[in-house]
């Protein structure tokens, strides 16, 4: 049995690490049942939906100067653009990685979440929506 360290995690926009994230976690893909249930039946019956790639939350010490990592999320956030398939990688080791699979992407639905403590570090909060294809092990 293998066991993933955290430490050797990482998240990166292509080849460019974003820095000082400290942490991700994925929601899971989530399958919808719809009710085909008739006249004379005891019990309900289902049949399988749509599914949902779910969602991605990653945080870490916020560093406004991050061009290449902070910035990029949070300009993809302001401005509504997508990150397609293997734009952003979630390292889970030195070479494996999580990314939407092909015809997929990953929408950035909240960054500036901001928190700074005068006995702290200044921490950020980034969350991403899974469209169209779930998350890949690379």
């Amino acid at each position: 049995m293998s066991i993933i360290q955290g430490w050797s995690a990482k998240v990166c926009i292509g080849t460019n690490t974003v820095s000082e994230i400290g942490q991700f976690s994925f929601s899971g893909v989530t399958r919808e049942t719809i009710e085909h249930t008739s006249f004379g039946d005891t019990y309900r019956k289902y049949v399988f939906g749509f599914a949902d790639g779910g969602e991605i939350s990653f945080a870490g010490n916020w560093d406004p100067n991050d061009v290449t990592g902070q910035k990029i999320l949070d300009s993809a956030c302001i401005n509504g653009s997508a990150f397609t398939g293997g734009d952003l990688r979630f390292y889970i080791d030195n070479t494996s990685y999580y990314t939407v699979d092909t015809g997929g992407n990953i929408l950035i639905t909240k960054s500036r979440a901001i928190s700074l403590d005068k006995a702290g570090i200044g921490t950020t909060e980034f969350t991403g929506k899974v469209s169209g294809k779930a998350l890949i092990l690379i």
